[in-house]
């Protein structure tokens, strides 16, 4: 199962996951975690950062599925508020 986990920056300076993003066995990315994050995420969306070599579209949503994940962490990437790169379990 891919995933991706974000995090958020703690009084304390250390970082605590809020939320972890996977997809789902249909494909389609599911949030576990903060509910506030995740119907923010799955209703807006986040950008796409595209490049010559790939068709990604300016918005993606969790119906997007692997490209969704792999855009999170440049969406998120201050010491705020981060997101992991795409792992597997």
């Amino acid at each position: 199962m891919k995933y991706v986990e974000l995090y958020k920056l703690q009084n304390d300076g250390s970082q605590k996951i809020i939320a972890t993003l996977y997809l789902n066995d249909g494909g389609e990315v599911e949030c576990e975690g903060d509910p506030t994050l995740a119907e923010n995420l799955k209703r807006e969306g986040i950008k796409g950062y595209s490049d010559a070599d790939r068709n990604i579209p300016s918005k993606l949503f969790f119906k997007d599925g692997l490209k969704f994940l792999e855009q999170l962490k440049f969406n998120f990437t201050s010491g705020y508020l981060n997101a992991s790169d795409v792992k597997e379990k």
